[in-house]
């Protein structure tokens, strides 16, 4: 009989205790809930940490809910690490969701690793094809897309990308650097037009069409002293001064440009274009001045 009491003692004690750590650990998880809402990341971070720790050493983190908004917290409180950390936790459990996947790929960004971000991004797109962050995250994918190189990737998300921001030049500057690097001619004259429609300023359009016409002028100019060189006839020293003259006009073409890029950009290297254009164009000293500002 004795043996009985004491026995039924300890169930009691156990099951008091355990219903007391139960009743704290609801207490915690609505602490986080509460303060997390009140975007105050910092400390319901401290309370996720609790009750992931309460998980662990119970040996049963699968049943943690709170990976996911642990990882948001840190990630917005500055650690990505430790983001990481979470949310990859997270996307082993029956709970990972879209923010699981949303914000491990900016923790990814955060530290720097392109290749993981890109997989986390493709993730969302395949597991949350409706997602209510599906426009943010196909455009961040475009964007990592370029950054690696991927332009073909990068052009089939073209089409839905630009219908959602049209006049983006951040943009339109990326999908410039896609046709530039596929050596899509038409597709970068174009382009490059839209961003000066956007803003006349715009470095990347004025530079493309400035060295357009600078290369134009000088391929022609080479190609063409050299033929007279070859050649001295009349016929062909006719040819050239035709020639000269197309040189001439997309010479001006390139010089409107680069004094206007100039202006914005004052370096040695867009000094030397300049230097090197007006000598083509016979003027010795603005080519001497732009030359001394070049060196």
């Amino acid at each position: 009989m004795k043996y009985v009491i004491v026995l039924n003692f300890i169930l009691l004690t156990f099951l008091l205790a355990g219903c007391g750590s139960g009743k704290q650990l609801t207490q915690k998880k609505s602490e986080a809930e509460s303060f997390f809402l009140a975007n105050n990341y910092s400390d319901a971070l401290i309370f996720y940490k609790e009750i992931i720790n309460t998980y662990d050493e119970n040996n049963n983190s699968d049943e943690c809910k709170v990976y996911t908004k642990a990882g948001e917290s840190a990630l917005k409180t500055g650690d990505a690490k430790l983001a990481i950390t979470y949310l990859k936790k997270a996307t082993n459990t029956k709970f990972a969701n879209q923010s699981t996947y949303y914000y491990l790929a900016q923790a990814y960004k955060e530290v720097d690793n392109l290749s993981l971000e890109i997989v986390t991004l493709v993730e969302y797109l395949e597991l949350f094809p409706q997602g209510n962050k599906l426009i943010d995250v196909n455009t961040r994918l475009f964007y990592t897309y370029v950054e690696s190189d991927n332009y073909e990737g990068a052009l089939q998300l073209w089409p839905e990308i630009i219908s959602n921001d049209q006049k983006n030049i951040s943009l339109l500057e990326a999908y410039f650097s896609i046709n530039n690097g596929l050596n899509n001619i038409d597709e970068c004259n174009k382009t490059a037009q839209e961003l000066l429609n956007i803003n006349d300023e715009n470095i990347v359009a004025l530079s493309w069409f400035g060295k357009q016409y600078y290369r134009k002028a000088e391929d022609l100019y080479q190609k063409e002293m050299k033929a007279y060189e070859n050649k001295k006839t009349n016929k062909q020293y006719n040819i050239l001064l035709v020639a000269l003259d197309n040189v001439t006009y997309d010479f001006k073409k390139s010089l409107k440009y680069f004094t206007k890029i100039y202006s914005l950009q004052p370096t040695p290297e867009n000094a030397n274009y300049l230097s090197h254009i007006y000598g083509r164009l016979s003027d010795e000293k603005k080519s001497e001045y732009y030359k001394k500002l070049a060196n």
